[in-house]
């Protein structure tokens, strides 16, 4: 039966108003889609920006604090008994420690102390110190203690005389890494011998709020 023609300019307003939806509904979402999309790249440069901006204000803190370490620890560096590389505090094992021994000597207390007087000196109250302890390749003659134990009791010795001398325990923690982050190749005795040290490093961190 064939339809009137009042009936097929009915079907044709209807398939009109249906296609006008549904391209009203496509401009509608791509435009959100395009908002979308420059609201997450203005986001995105804006994050940069921060990024950046933090970036260069922990250069300048680092630069700061660089400073004054070299200043207050002037007389132990002079001596050749650390170096300051990057903001963190170099020191020779042999200067501290007896050939694989984890056990700080009277010297060597007398260093650690000398540097944590330094630090005494700088530590902000968002500040944190950092002990590391590092070994050559050369393994220990144990079936049960490692490199690993070495590296890591010497760090927590040195962490125990900080305490002793007065840093609070929750501004301080160690770590041991072993033979694995030698500064250069284990290819030498010199090499092995400047492997063989302890970093003491400064780090700043924010203590995130409890909310009740």
């Amino acid at each position: 039966m064939r339809k009137s023609k009042s009936e097929e300019n009915a079907s044709w307003f209807v398939f009109t108003d249906l296609t006008i939806g549904l391209l009203a509904l496509f401009i509608l979402a791509f435009v959100a889609m395009a908002t979308l999309k420059e609201q997450k790249a203005e986001d995105l440069t804006r994050t940069e920006e921060e990024v950046l901006s933090c970036q260069e204000e922990m250069r300048k803190i680092a630069m700061e604090r660089n400073a004054l370490l070299s200043s207050s620890l002037k007389s132990t560096i002079e001596k050749g008994l650390i170096a300051l590389e990057d903001g963190n505090i170099q020191i020779q094992a042999s200067f501290l420690f007896p050939l694989n021994g984890a056990e700080l000597t009277p010297e060597g207390t007398q260093v650690i102390q000398a540097i944590g007087k330094g630090l005494l000196d700088i530590l902000d109250t968002s500040d944190v110190i950092m002990v590391s302890g590092f070994t050559d390749d050369t393994p220990i003659k144990s079936s049960t203690y490692t490199n690993w134990n070495l590296s890591a009791e010497r760090a927590i010795n040195v962490v125990k005389t900080l305490i002793a001398q007065g840093f609070p325990a929750d501004r301080l923690f160690a770590a041991g890494f072993g033979e694995y982050h030698p500064k250069y190749p284990n290819t030498t005795d010199e090499n092995r011998r400047l492997n063989r040290r302890v970093e003491i490093g400064v780090t700043p961190i924010r203590k995130s709020e409890n909310k009740h």
